[in-house]
Parts: structure tokens; sequence; C-alpha cells
């Protein structure tokens, strides 16, 4: 199983001439939440689904906590969580000015590899657009491969 491609046809309403082009997005399934999470995690390593969820909570209180002071997170395997603003530019440095702090997520080297290697499958009327019906591409993107959901119960 994979992640299913929906193409649709849009206006992309940056250009002067207003063009129609056929675009591709993912149709993505639910989200999982906090308790789910816990269950698989719990399942995985033999501990309790609260157990699991109270780690879990300390971890994102410690993350927050360290992100508000200015510091980034990083976890091995996943990725760096990183303090971002979004200002407003301006040639006076009186008006320069924060529009919004967000926080910026880099995934690690591992996690792109293997989202590279996500298998995909075009879900669309027309059938023309999927030419190879594999979900794979042929152009060696690489937008192939093994999803890692060998057992059927965690996707990654």
């Amino acid at each position: 199983m994979g992640i299913a491609v929906k193409v649709s046809k849009r206006t992309l309403n940056f250009s002067d001439t207003k063009t129609e082009m056929y675009v591709a997005s993912a149709d993505r399934g639910d989200v999982i939440n906090t308790k789910k999470l816990s269950e698989y995690v719990a399942q995985d390593t033999g501990s309790r689904p609260a157990h699991v969820r109270m780690i879990l909570s300390s971890v994102i209180d410690s993350m927050v906590g360290w992100l508000e002071e200015g510091h980034g997170v990083n976890l091995e395997g996943f990725g760096t969580f990183l303090p971002a603003v979004k200002s407003r530019s301006s040639e006076n440095r009186e008006e320069v000015g924060v529009r919004r702090i967000r926080i910026s997520f880099f995934p690690c080297k591992e996690l792109s590899t293997k989202a590279r290697s996500i298998k995909y499958s075009i879900d669309s009327d027309d059938q023309a657009s999927d030419a190879s019906g594999s979900g794979s591409t042929s152009d060696g993107s690489g937008n192939s491969g093994n999803s890692g959901g060998d057992d059927g119960n965690n996707p990654l």
C-alpha cells in the first residue's frame, strides 16, 4: 500500500495568463492521533499505552521549552526542529517587524531517503495519466519502492 495521488486540473493564479494545468496532490488519509500512536508504540515495545502517552507528552513539553528558548531540537533518525521568524523587510531598521514565529522542520537524511522510496498510485478518472499502472515512475526519479509497512500494522 502507498500514497494515493489524485490528479486535477487547476487554474494557476500566479501567472498573468491564468493558465490551467494538471496538478498532482496527495489524497491524504486520516491523521493519527497521540492515543493511536501510543497504542502502536506500546504494541512494539511491550509497554502500556498510558505510559507511552506520558513519555510522548514529556518529550513534546521538553521540545517546546527548548524551542521557546530559541534552541533547535534534533531527534536522531527523525529530523531537526528550529524556531524561525517570518518578517517584513524594509530599508529602515525601525520598520522591520516580525509577522509570525513558526517552527521549521528539516527531516534527517534517513527519513528523506525513506520518503523518496514510498510507493504511490495515481487515482484519477483519466487512466491515461497513470501509464505504468503500477504506481511507479518510469523516469527513474525514485518515487517508487517499499513503503516499509511489512507487518500491516505500522505504516512506518
